[in-house]
């Protein structure tokens, strides 16, 4: 496949688009659709929610305000508050904003170069933090040089995310599913580290699909994304069978895919798999900001008629 970013959405195109309008009236994207049209975000959100509004809804007011948002949150220096990851998953959120309103007529030529020489010189300085050592972090980062060179059309920036994506598929993910190198510790924190490591590979992956790179299907003695991004699911009811941490309750670990499982509407479009519904159901509608928006209107499948409608 040719590398050729299309500027819609990053993690969606056109067709997902036309698809969720179809839709609107039947389950999940209904609820989706309420919930984009009813609720307001706040701070850096801003910008995300503006520009699913105009993709979605074709609301060129809400563009224009996101617009403004935008200019005015890649300018503002990352709070010392953050950690390195939240910063990361930030940019990444801009990032996204900016494909999705790369084609308003708020986002002026001047500006768009000016938010793209921003996130370049941003990618370097994290590029360079001391605090990028872990799994998740490193994952997280890759999936953010893989979104700039989309953003910038430059494929060997967009490449080197690649090579963390497959170098990761092909050494670091068990054949049961589960990432080593995450779960280890004994800290409280493996299935955190597992989900969002799951959670950066299938983004990785769907931005790739959508830029004309599939990597959805890139395995290694028969594993790949969906393997380790599975994985995680299985505990969202069963979490005292989580063999790493002891103790885990089903209200914290429901509430980490709440929080974080926006990649389970991707993983859902790719595969169908069965064992994601029930986990869904209760899930949706998900809007996690920093790891696809809000995923259910982008990527959700309607529920299936029955005999009588």
């Amino acid at each position: 496949m040719t590398f050729r970013p299309q500027h819609v959405g990053l993690y969606f195109t056109h067709e997902h688009i036309t698809a969720a309008r179809r839709d609107r009236d039947r389950d999940p994207l209904r609820a989706a659709y309420l919930m984009l049209n009813d609720r307001e975000q706040s701070g850096m959100e801003v910008a995300l929610w503006g520009a699913f509004r105009y993709r979605f809804n074709e609301d060129e007011r809400a563009g224009e305000i996101a617009a403004e948002a935008l200019m005015r949150a890649i300018d503002v220096q990352p709070s010392d508050d953050l950690t390195y990851l939240d910063t990361v998953a930030q940019t990444i959120m801009f990032v996204q904003a900016f494909e999705m309103l790369r084609d308003h007529r708020a986002l002026t030529y001047a500006e768009q170069v000016r938010f793209l020489n921003t996130l370049q010189m941003r990618v370097t300085e994290l590029s360079q933090s001391p605090y990028k050592d872990t799994q998740v972090e490193n994952l997280w980062m890759a999936l953010l040089v893989m979104a700039t060179g989309v953003a910038v059309e430059h494929e060997d920036t967009f490449k080197l995310g690649v090579e963390v994506y497959e170098r990761t598929i092909r050494d670091e993910v068990s054949p049961r599913g589960f990432i080593p190198k995450a779960v280890q510790g004994n800290d409280g924190g493996s299935l955190y580290r597992q989900i969002l490591s799951s959670a950066a590979l299938v983004l990785m992956a769907e931005l790739a699909h959508n830029a004309g790179v599939d990597l959805w299907n890139f395995s290694v003695r028969g594993v790949s994304v969906v393997t380790t991004a599975l994985y995680p699911i299985y505990y969202f009811y069963t979490p005292e069978k989580w063999q790493w941490d002891k103790g885990l309750t089903a209200d914290e670990t429901q509430m980490l895919f709440r929080r974080y499982g926006g990649y389970l509407e991707m993983l859902n479009r790719h595969t169908r798999h069965r064992d994601l519904k029930p986990v869904l159901e209760d899930l949706r509608p998900i809007y996690n900001p920093q790891g696809g928006g809000l995923t259910t209107l982008s990527h959700g499948l309607p529920v299936k008629r029955g005999l009588f409608g």
